[in-house]
């Protein structure tokens, strides 16, 4: 189990640095941990989406240069100059791939960085979904520019229980320099909601069973990556390729079950 995960986390750090993988073609999503990058979901991520039938590639973008949270969350610079970078870096993989959608998954300061790479996009191309959470982005930042350069939407989970955001985040600032409620506490509510294209989702009791509990980092477990923020990112042509081949491995599995002979299966109910 060890060296299964230890191979997993060597491909998803060798996607991470432009590699081109032949999943590609499928479609790709980044995910952006947040400030240190601690790895919190940088195995989970790409599995659960894999789980949920997910052909495209899953590539992980490294922008700390620090590894400590607080000089991260402080030095905004870092995370700016990474959306910057991260932006080109989307960019070439459309040019690339024109008929493929490009997604971001983001944990709290790396929704700033997700924020900038996507208004760093250059047109004609565009990202397709956004998806933030534990956003420590200040819940009244414009978003008209990123949403410029995108054809889908941003999905904000965000939960009032959040002891980082109600914590530290308060204390130090947003990732965009504000002392305004994070993103991650109340949801996106300033420029750009109007639109109707930023959705934002409440933590509710439910997602416990899925392994949220509320809390800062638990939202990007597995099981609530294949359940919950799957659909945002999972084509319907990939559930129903996942659907049938469920479909055929239980048919199989049935038909390869021995049957027990008619002499033995009357001894059996006598």
């Amino acid at each position: 189990m060890k060296h299964t995960l230890l191979v997993l986390g060597f491909c998803f750090c060798f996607t991470s640095v432009g590699c081109i993988d032949p999943k590609e073609k499928f479609g790709r999503t980044w995910y952006i941990d947040g400030a240190g990058n601690w790895g919190f979901g940088a195995l989970d991520v790409p599995i659960g989406l894999e789980e949920a039938g997910y052909r495209g590639q899953v590539s992980g973008h490294h922008w700390s240069l620090t590894m400590n949270p607080v000089l991260d969350q402080t030095l905004r610079f870092i995370a700016r100059g990474s959306g910057k970078d991260l932006g080109r870096e989307i960019t070439a993989y459309l040019k690339r791939n024109p008929k493929a959608d490009a997604n971001i998954i983001a944990l709290s300061a790396g929704t700033g960085v997700g924020v900038w790479a996507i208004e760093n996009v250059q047109p004609p191309y565009k990202v397709n979904n956004f998806i933030m959470l534990g956003s420590s982005l200040s819940s009244k930042y414009d978003m008209r520019k990123a949403l410029s350069h995108m054809k889908g939407n941003v999905y904000v989970y965000y939960a009032s229980s959040d002891p980082i955001l109600q914590g530290p985040v308060r204390a130090l600032g947003t990732i965009d320099g504000t002392f305004d409620d994070s993103a991650g506490l109340v949801g996106l509510r300033g420029p750009g909601v109007e639109t109707g294209r930023i959705k934002n989702i409440a933590w509710k009791p439910k997602y416990v069973a899925l392994g949220w509990t509320g809390g800062h980092v638990d939202c990007v477990n597995r099981k609530f990556v294949a359940a919950e923020l799957e659909k945002w990112i999972v084509p319907p042509q990939d559930h129903a390729r996942r659907l049938a081949q469920r479909t055929r491995l239980s048919s199989a599995q049935g038909a390869q079950t021995p049957q027990m002979h008619p002499s033995l299966q009357a001894a059996a109910t006598q």
